[in-house]
């Protein structure tokens, strides 16, 4: 899959309800909407960008943040945590992957599991056995 184009949208509390603004977009449109709950507001400024330039919501993504600066920031070092922390986990499974490679050769999965502190059902599932 190629590129998705990304629309970066703006969204201010307005008493009950959230003001989206979504001004990035091309052309010189400039999208605005609002809903009742975060979910909502960020369904309707898809909604908006697919309507306004005619094309299929699956073909872009909208990133919306608040206009208050704290909770905005405070959700870019959430997010930033998350991806650090997939990253991480993801480099636990290929190192988890490599040491039961290594290991399955020389003992059996049990062992292996034990010295990894991990099942030997998962050790079969890093390191299946060949033929």
């Amino acid at each position: 899959m190629g590129d998705t184009t990304t629309y970066n949208a703006i969204a201010k509390h307005d008493g009950s309800h959230w003001a989206v603004t979504i001004a990035d977009l091309p052309q010189g449109f400039v999208g605005v909407t609002q809903g009742r709950t975060w979910s909502e507001a960020s369904r309707m400024a898809a909604d908006v960008v697919a309507m306004l330039l005619e094309i299929p919501e699956e073909s872009f993504k909208v990133v919306m943040r608040p206009a208050d600066p704290e909770m905005a920031e405070a959700i870019i070092t959430a997010e930033e945590a998350r991806g650090k922390a997939e990253e991480a986990a993801k480099a636990a499974t290929e190192a988890l992957m490599a040491a039961a490679r290594t290991l399955t050769a020389k003992t059996t999965v049990r062992d292996a599991g034990a010295m990894l502190g991990v099942s030997h059902q998962y050790i079969a599932k890093l390191a299946p056995k060949k033929g």
